[in-house]
């Protein structure tokens, strides 16, 4: 008997079991998170291929006429397999006879969900089984139901000296308890205590059957927690049955860059860091504890290098101490979550692209879920995989600055350039095709090409992501009239992805002239507008992108007034312009952004030319610093705040000179010493550094050095892990503790975090740094 449910779709799942796929989707109701078995298990793909290639009357494979075409413009078939292994086969005997596959690489879930716009919320019927957690035969379509997610902040604590796991902590909106081994006797309702892994491990796993977590968040949680555990259940023969119905999970790396994934039948694992950068969130440093003060004003309750050996002897001695730290964790991790939303963005761009849920990236993922359904209702099937040279697009416009110190600097940009390029021009991979296999006759004639660049053009009458973008953009404009800032940046994201999937060869629709005709029309537009303002009396002085940097030669009127006056203008030549030239509708629109009362462009370091994404500005009372040290995290404290006070003062008028004067001496006096730890990060392992080896690296090895002499664990031995170092008399040190500021190199520090800074400024002033040294050490 059918059951009609609604739900959300937490993980999609395919695997071949006995000779026949299985494809499942795991839905969280009102009940729980049941299984979702579809009525049409088998796998699909395209080839131009003819029939023949195939074995006729082969059990379990159908081929048959699509009236799909190729970008080839030539018809092709739809092949459609009950198995994994028929599919593969299939795809290999197409292609051994050298015939074009497409499309074979989607994953039949993926397949599924997206040719029926499911994205999340689902409503299916389907037949459940005795226990009502698996529905068979189900037919799903969209919904609207909205879950109420049960989401669980896990860490581990671990021993370093032995490998092995301490700890395991979870916090939840009412779970607060730790899984520890001890030997030691404990009566504490939030502790559960195992004399060995392997018993707390079990129990771990039957309680989260038990209480049925829908998401696992942690800061690093995939790379290290999971993969950490995953490895303690192989070393000890544990089957890590963490999925809803006592599934295993999948803890792997794609890569050779670290990146892990899991893969948990009906639950999902989200990594703090890695959504922090999908937020759009940076930071100095995407340490825990750094991030939570910098959000939270709270921090973990040890920190520092170090800290292994105190969490050890916590374990040992004082095993409350230990659980509180580990809890702690937990606990700022689901305070950044929950003050920053994070999984209320994740799964809005979920709804919007119908990503899976764990899928944190996935640009590539998120523009095919949008396009192969409108592609296919075209009559039109996506190109095959090339192995062409990738030829990169010509990166944003970026011009040649003017430098020097100005007042009322005007700053324009266009909305949404990329976008708004896209649906102007109507770049579009299907419409370069089709304008591209017309007949030259045709094009000559033709009022539907829309010119590109790279040779290429661009059928109106047929364009997809056109009408995406102008849809996505509608969308935006809804949720910012709403309020609605999450969904509003998820669309911002979504739509400014699909330059960067067009310019990819990641991306089967990668082609040269598309994101060619993105980014060179994007030159072209900047190079329009600069010469329209220039004739209407303006003198740009930078541009970068979609920005335009100006001064105008009137300090009597209102720098707003005319800013707006001249954006109207510019708006207005634009559409008259994109009429003659295509006879288009013009959806670019430039915008006023802001007048910087005070502002500053230097010039390239040693050199007269002005300097590019490097500037500072005052405006509305507010400092802002573009490229710059201070804004940059390899630079010392004492270069950022130096710089800040810097401009402090001569943004405001004051002469600079006693100020750097002062700072020199107090440097050389050593009341700086707390500001000169620089701090950068390795980018790859620490033995991959043979040849060139910067001061970072050093520092590191030295380290390293250190915990060989003491029979200590490698710290760096993985990198992408922050150094921090300084400079004393004798070279280069780690920087571990204070005790580490002590015979500071305090002429180093001047000539390379002060002097550069001070030499972009002092030429205004008539003088430099050597002349400043020289009054000051004639003066001791």
């Amino acid at each position: 008997m059918f059951v009609e449910k609604n739900g959300y779709v937490v993980s999609r799942h395919t695997k071949e079991v006995n000779g026949q796929l299985e494809m499942s989707l795991f839905v969280k109701t009102s009940e729980g998170t049941v299984q979702v078995l579809p009525d049409r298990q088998f796998t699909t793909f395209f080839s131009d291929a003819p029939a023949h290639v195939f074995p006729e009357h082969l059990s379990g494979v159908k081929v048959t006429e699509a009236g799909f075409r190729s970008f080839q413009d030539q018809p092709v078939r739809l092949i459609r397999s009950k198995s994994l292994t028929l599919h593969q086969q299939m795809v290999a005997l197409a292609k051994k006879d050298g015939y074009q596959v497409y499309e074979e690489d989607i994953k039949a879930h993926n397949r599924y969900l997206m040719e029926r716009n499911v994205r999340g919320s689902v409503r299916f019927i389907g037949i459940p089984d005795a226990s009502g957690r698996c529905f068979s035969k189900a037919k799903v379509i969209p919904g609207t139901w909205q879950p109420d997610w049960v989401v669980w902040s896990l860490d581990i604590e671990t021993s370093v000296t032995h490998n092995c796991l301490l700890s395991i902590g979870i916090t939840a909106r009412d779970q607060r308890i730790a899984f520890v081994v001890t030997d030691q006797m404990i009566s504490a309702p939030h502790v559960r205590t195992y004399d060995n892994e392997k018993a707390l491990l079990l129990d771990f796993i039957h309680y989260v059957r038990q209480h049925a977590p829908d998401i696992f968040i942690g800061w690093n949680l995939i790379g290290f927690d999971l993969n950490f555990i995953d490895k303690r259940c192989q070393a000890l023969g544990i089957r890590p049955a963490f999925g809803v119905n006592g599934e295993k999970w999948r803890i792997h790396s794609s890569d050779n860059q670290g990146k892990y994934f899991a893969a948990i039948p009906g639950r999902v694992a989200l990594d703090g860091i890695t959504l922090l950068k999908v937020g759009g969130y940076h930071f100095e440093s995407y340490s825990l504890n750094n991030v939570s003060k910098e959000i939270l004003q709270d921090e973990k309750l040890l920190h520092g290098g170090d800290r292994w050996q105190e969490i050890e002897r916590l374990h040992r001695e004082d095993l409350l101490a230990f659980v509180d730290y580990n809890l702690q964790d937990c606990d700022l991790v689901l305070r950044i979550f929950d003050q920053l939303k994070l999984i209320e963005l994740q799964q809005t761009r979920v709804d919007l692209t119908g990503i899976p849920l764990e899928q944190t990236g996935g640009s590539v993922a998120a523009f095919e879920n949008l396009y192969l359904p409108r592609l296919h209702k075209a009559g039109w099937v996506a190109p095959a995989w090339r192995e062409d040279v990738f030829v990169p697009s010509p990166g944003g416009f970026v011009m040649s600055s003017i430098p020097g110190l100005y007042k009322n600097v005007l700053v324009f940009d266009f909305k949404s350039l990329y976008p708004s390029i896209i649906r102007t021009f109507y770049i579009d991979p299907l419409a370069r095709i089709i304008a591209g296999n017309m007949a030259p006759a045709v094009k000559q004639t033709s009022t539907d090409l829309v010119p590109g660049y790279l040779g290429a053009s661009f059928y109106k009458k047929e364009a997809i992501l056109p009408e995406l973008v102008s849809e996505l953009a509608q969308a935006r404009e809804r949720a910012k009239r709403e309020g609605n800032t999450i969904l509003s940046y998820a669309i911002k994201i979504i739509m400014n992805s699909f330059y960067g999937v067009l310019g990819s060869n990641v991306c089967r629709f990668y082609h040269a002239e598309l994101a060619s005709s993105i980014t060179m029309r994007g030159h072209e537009l900047l190079g329009r507008t600069q010469q329209w303002m220039e004739e209407k009396g303006a003198k740009v002085i930078y541009g970068d992108t979609d920005s335009l940097f100006i001064t105008l030669n009137n300090d009597k009127e209102d720098p707003r007034l005319l800013g707006q006056q001249l954006c109207d203008d510019i708006n207005g030549l634009l559409s008259e312009w994109c009429q003659d030239y295509a006879h288009i509708d013009s959806y670019l629109e430039l915008e006023f952004e802001r007048v910087y009362e005070r502002f500053f462009m230097p010039t390239i370091r040693g050199q007269e030319e002005g300097s590019k994404k490097r500037y500072a500005g005052l405006t509305g009372g507010e400092l802002v610093f573009k490229g710059l040290e201070a804004a940059r995290t390899d630079w010392t404290k004492l270069a950022r705040e130096f710089q800040k006070t810097l401009f402090e003062k001569i943004f405001n008028d004051e002469n600079p000179i006693t100020f750097i004067q002062e700072t020199v001496a107090r440097l050389r006096a050593g009341e700086l010493d707390h500001l000169l730890v620089y701090s950068k990060q390795l980018s790859r392992p620490l033995a991959s550094y043979t040849k060139n080896k910067p001061p970072h690296v050093r520092a590191a090895a030295i380290i390293d050095q250190r915990r060989v002499e003491l029979g200590q664990p490698l710290e760096f031995d993985k990198g992408r892990k922050r150094v921090n170092y300084l400079y004393q008399v004798t070279g280069v040190v780690p920087y571990e503790s204070e005790a580490d500021l002590v015979n500071l190199d305090y002429e180093h520090y001047i000539s390379k975090q002060i002097e550069p800074i001070a030499d972009s400024i002092l030429p205004f002033y008539k003088t430099n740094m050597e002349s400043l040294l020289s009054k000051q050490i004639s003066l001791l």
